[in-house]
Formats: structure tokens, C-alpha cells, sequence
């Protein structure tokens, strides 16, 4: 029987932000910092070979001469844009926390000073999980909605100089408050959809003697390997269940996270994508309950290894 505290998680997540904080708290502003250069170069350079801003008025009363759906439709794409950015450097940065979780608290032999705090095992794998698909979401998204707004604080000082309304073709077509409530929607689903991948990572950290990151991408690399070579010897054709391409699909997916045809998408404007309705039709679909299923089983088994490890 798992012991479960909720009151206990709060403290919990505070505690894995106090102990990465170049991760969960320092990446972020530093992908913003780079994201904010990067404007600046292209606004320096944009200045140096249209001194007279020809070239920028006229593409902000081009911009103005677009009719309202179609505006809406670059507000969403260059919006959600951002976020999808922020959203793939977070992934990374969570497989390396989530690989790490366990193995490094045996590594250090710091378990053994946890373990003596009435903090049961469960309590402690599910914080970090909380922290992997609830909390750091949360930061990361705060800082992208920061960029979000000088990014759109920009291009009001252009349209300002080209003398094209404010609302009309910046704020209101960014609808930046409707991105803001859709991307909080899109965290637990994202964390429910990645939970397979979570659990793994922490099963192998809980498990892996050495290099549990190593072990958590060979064995699904192995398996799938070993799963195309069965197929092409039999039929000359990749199975459709191949373990390691459908590690990849669901972690790529992860990323928005739905099943999207990208060309379509990008020329709706990522209309009806980002909707409450297609969040919660996720949970209609097999594999998002096959998964979640799948990503218990392994939390389980990280909380019964930590249960009976000391050290590494």
C-alpha cells in the first residue's frame, strides 16, 4: 500500500525548484534571453538597411491590409509558436531531471537523510512527477508569456510608426489571454499524455545501477531494433508497433501535445486545435488511457525500488 500525504506536496516541489534551479528556473529566462537578443539583432539589422522605414511601414500597413481572419490566424501561429519553443527545451531539461530523480539521491547518498523525514516514498515520487508535468510547465509558460508581451510591445512600436491601429492588427488578433488559459489547459493534459514516458524515466532512475539515462533510451531502442528486424525478415516491412517509434511519436507529440497534421494545422491557424474540446476529446482516444495506465505501472515500480534502496 502506497502512503499518500497530499498536504506534504506543496513543500515537495518547492524543494525539487529549491534543488534545480539552473534547470527550472534559470533555463527559461536564459532560452527568453536569447529569444529577446535575437529580436533586438533582427531589429538592428532591419534598422541599418531600412533607415528610413519604408520597408517596415509598409509591411505593418501590408499587415493592416489583411482581413481579420486571416490576422487572427498569424496572431495564433506566432503566439502558440512561442510556446511550442519553450515547451521542447522543457522537455529536454525533463527527461535529464526525471532520469536524474532518483538515481542521483543514491548516487550522493543523500536518500539516506530523506528517508529519515516522515516522507513516505509515494509521497516523494509523486511530487516529483507533480513538478515534472504541473509545476515547471506552469514556470516555463510564465516566462514565455513575459517574451510573449514585449514581443507584441515591439510590434505596437512599429504599427505606432506606420500609424495603423493597435487593437485591430496587434492585441486583438494575439488574443493573448485565450493563449494563456489554452496553454494552461494543455498542461495536464500533456502531463497525462507524457505520463508513460515520465514513468519510465523514473523507473529507470530508481533502477539503473549506472547511467539510467543511457539505460532509459537503449532499452526501447533495443527492443524496437530487434522488433524491425523480426518484421523485415518475416513480411520485408517495419512493424507498426515498433516500441522505439512509438517512444519518439508520443514524446514528439508530447510537444503540443496532439496528433496533428502540421501542414493543415499552419493553414487553419491552428484553429480548433488548441480548444477545450479538442483537450478534452484526448481522453476519448485508447492510447492517451493505455498510456496513463502504462505510466502507473511504472511509478509503482519507482516507488517500490526507492522503498528498499539505500544507496547507489
Amino acid at each position: 500500500m502506497i502512503s499518500i500525504n497530499p498536504q506534504q506536496f506543496p513543500i515537495l516541489i518547492r524543494r525539487e525548484f529549491w534543488e534545480h534551479r539552473w534547470a527550472f528556473q534559470y533555463a527559461p529566462l536564459i532560452i527568453a534571453g536569447l529569444m529577446l537578443l535575437l529580436m533586438l539583432m533582427s531589429m538592428l539589422f532591419a534598422a541599418e538597411i531600412d533607415g528610413n522605414r519604408l520597408f517596415t511601414d509598409s509591411a505593418m500597413r501590408e499587415l493592416a491590409s489583411f482581413d481579420a481572419d486571416t490576422k487572427a490566424k498569424m496572431g495564433r501561429i506566432f503566439m502558440f509558436g512561442l510556446n511550442i519553443q519553450f515547451n521542447g527545451v522543457m522537455l529536454i531539461v525533463l527527461f535529464f531531471y526525471l532520469v536524474g530523480s532518483l538515481y542521483d539521491e543514491r548516487k550522493n547518498r543523500s536518500i539516506l537523510f530523506w528517508k529519515s523525514l516522515p516522507v513516505s516514498d509515494g509521497n516523494t515520487v509523486l511530487s516529483k512527477i507533480l513538478t515534472a508535468g504541473i509545476a515547471v510547465p506552469v514556470a516555463y509558460m510564465l516566462v514565455a508569456g513575459i517574451v510573449q508581451i514585449i514581443a507584441l510591445l515591439v510590434f505596437s512600436g512599429y504599427a505606432l510608426s506606420a500609424g495603423i491601429p493597435l487593437w485591430d492588427n496587434i492585441w486583438g488578433p494575439a488574443n493573448i489571454l485565450s493563449v494563456w488559459f489554452h496553454v494552461l489547459l494543455i498542461i495536464p493534459v500533456q502531463m497525462l499524455w507524457l505520463l508513460p514516458l515520465f514513468g519510465w524515466f523514473m523507473f529507470c532512475s530508481a533502477f539503473a545501477p549506472r547511467l539510467p539515462w543511457l539505460i532509459a533510451l537503449a532499452v526501447p531502442g533495443l527492443i524496437g531494433l530487434f522488433q524491425s528486424y523480426l518484421s523485415l525478415t518475416d513480411n520485408l516491412r517495419l512493424s507498426e508497433t515498433n516500441v522505439w517509434l512509438l517512444f519518439w511519436e508520443r514524446a514528439f507529440k508530447g510537444i503540443l501535445p496532439m496528433d496533428i497534421h502540421f501542414e493543415e494545422a499552419f493553414d487553419e491557424g491552428l484553429q480548433g486545435v488548441y480548444t477545450v474540446g479538442e483537450m478534452l476529446s484526448r481522453f476519448t482516444q485508447l492510447d492517451m488511457w493505455v498510456g496513463i495506465v502504462i505510466g502507473v505501472a511504472f511509478l509503482y515500480g519507482a516507488v517500490y525500488l526507492r522503498s528498499r534502496a539505500t544507496d547507489k
